[in-house]
């Protein structure tokens, strides 16, 4: 039998418009708590943290410290996960990156 991969664990990237790359995507997965003033997000195997006033401010940071961290144009090739403490429960839903 033949490894399936996940759909959501590849992309594709167009060279020159006709040749077509596949490519694993990164996966980092996050830790996100609430701070005393801010929502906080961290990776501490990676020794990523950031934070935000509020979740659009906090997915905003995220992806620059992504793109930082591994030095990358663009956060778009990276699967972020969101472990979400119990306690962060305000509006999570309606926050973009």
């Amino acid at each position: 039998m033949h490894a399936v991969q996940k759909p959501r664990d590849i992309y594709l990237t167009r060279e020159k418009k006709k040749d077509i790359k596949v490519k694993k995507m990164l996966s980092v997965t996050l830790h996100i708590s609430k701070g005393e003033k801010m929502l906080v997000a961290c990776n501490r195997e990676l020794g990523i943290v950031t934070q935000g006033k509020d979740w659009n401010a906090l997915m905003k940071n995220i992806r620059d410290v992504i793109e930082t961290y591994f030095d990358i144009p663009s956060a778009d090739s990276v699967k972020i996960n969101l472990e979400i403490d119990p306690t962060v429960n305000d509006n999570a839903e309606t926050a973009s990156c």
